[in-house]
């Protein structure tokens, strides 16, 4: 049953207790909204509003929905057609969402994205499409030292840096016969994969996360590895705070206006000619370690900013309705 001075909000994951989600779940509480952390393997949109299936049992769509990443990164290959469908189904039985799913597609798909933000004039690198051994290589002697990564992906899984040279290679052939084997395998593993010429850089990333027009926090990610090598799990990166400037300001507002997002983490590296965005993900990243550190750029801490942004885009969609 609906709260009369609130309207009812679910947070959607497949891990349902955790401490942010319940962290935000307690300030949407506290402000009077019907709140509920749900396992989107549990849900079923068949048709209107009513046609909401949650663990076997009917009820209404809400009003509000925030998605979780892993709703989309933890599942099968073969599954992604049919989250989207679902999804797409529960904003057109009315829920609406803190990104837009047409966002959520928009974001995720890295060759989209990547042309999404030239197109608006933001620094990334350049970003090609390729499907091939002999994509690969030619991509490789045109930029030197490249990037592979998959059109959909995450957390840099199955990201392979990479450069002319290694065992049995000569001057017609860019790849060795272990980097060879490498490709191969991503390439019929995914069938289409992104190359980007690598950026050389200062050994960190920059992430951003913003929650509407605020950013909420802006820090390093430092690379203690030999290699320079940010992710990299016998190396952890070490967390430092950076310097929001103006530019970086900047290049975050245009990336999500121009990708069509309320709630964002991008990732940037420094590059000679300034900062080059790599990475745009949707929704927000876990801030548990962040929240009321140092590195914190909120005001109230992240929950209650992440509410007030919803809040606003309740109020917003229930104008648009009126």
């Amino acid at each position: 049953m609906r709260r009369r001075n609130g309207s009812d909000i679910w947070i959607l994951d497949t891990i349902v207790d955790t401490w942010e989600n319940n962290a935000l779940a307690s300030e949407l509480t506290r402000r009077q909204h019907n709140v509920r952390v749900v396992d989107w393997s549990t849900v079923v949109v068949s048709g209107g509003p009513e046609d909401v299936v949650v663990d076997g049992a009917p009820c209404g769509a809400p009003h509000l929905a925030v998605m979780k990443a892993r709703v989309l990164t933890r599942r099968s290959e073969r599954d992604l057609a049919l989250i989207y469908d679902g999804l797409e189904a529960l904003e057109e039985a009315g829920t609406v969402f803190a990104n837009t799913i047409a966002s959520t597609r928009r974001t995720n798909n890295k060759l989209r994205h990547g042309g999404v933000l030239a197109r608006a004039g933001i620094p990334i690198p350049p970003t090609r499409a390729v499907r091939t051994q002999a994509d690969v290589e030619k991509c490789i002697f045109e930029w030197g030292e490249i990037v592979l990564k998959p059109v959909w992906g995450h957390a840099s899984l199955d990201i392979l840096r990479i450069r002319k040279g290694g065992r049995d290679q000569d001057d017609q052939v860019a790849l060795g016969l272990r980097e060879e084997i490498f490709v191969w395998h991503l390439l019929e593993r995914y069938g289409l994969l992104i190359a980007q010429p690598f950026v050389p850089n200062l050994g960190r990333d920059i992430r951003l996360t913003l929650v509407g027009r605020t950013i909420a926090d802006c820090n390093y990610h430092v690379s203690t590895a030999p290699d320079g090598t940010v992710r990299h799990f016998l190396y952890p990166w070490q967390l430092q705070a950076a310097s929001l400037t103006p530019e970086l300001e900047d290049i975050a507002h245009r990336a999500v206006d121009a990708l069509g997002l309320n709630f964002a983490t991008i990732d940037l590296v420094e590059s000679a000619e300034g900062p080059v965005v790599i990475e745009v993900n949707d929704g927000l990243s876990a801030f548990r370690s962040i929240d009321g550190t140092e590195y914190d750029l909120t005001p109230r801490g992240h929950a209650t900013l992440v509410a007030d942004e919803l809040e606003r885009l309740l109020t917003t969609a229930t104008v648009g309705r009126s």
